[in-house]
């Protein structure tokens, strides 16, 4: 299971898409908040973008690493912000620089999923 969460709609549902080819089970999720409230079983990697209204995906990434949650975890950006790699590497958190080729992403997705606590 792959958990992708993103405010912008036709980037979560061509992800999705992209993700269910390759025969992953794919939820997806508008924000961080939205995700927080899901229940549901628990996920194999987490695809968060960085930047979104309300909650960042780097503030929601370290939410749960605080709470003990080491899901893999890849974070995308399109922004360039020198302070996001060393704050993703601390809490083990990959981070990805938009556009991703889509062999690349599943890669990283396969590499996260062989690494899973």
């Amino acid at each position: 299971m792959v958990d992708i969460i993103d405010d912008d709609d036709a980037v979560r549902d061509s992800t999705r898409a992209l993700l269910e080819s390759y025969g992953y089970a794919v939820r997806d999720h508008a924000s961080a908040e939205s995700f927080l409230e899901a229940d549901g079983q628990t996920a194999d990697c987490l695809l968060v973008d960085h930047h979104m209204p309300g909650m960042s995906g780097l503030d929601l990434l370290e939410r749960l690493r605080a709470k003990g949650d080491q899901t893999p975890a890849l974070m995308m950006t399109g922004r360039s912000d020198p302070s996001l790699e060393p704050r993703a590497a601390r809490i083990g958190v990959k981070l990805l620089h938009k556009p991703v080729a889509e062999d690349q992403l599943i890669l990283w997705i396969e590499e996260a999923r062989l690494v899973r606590p």
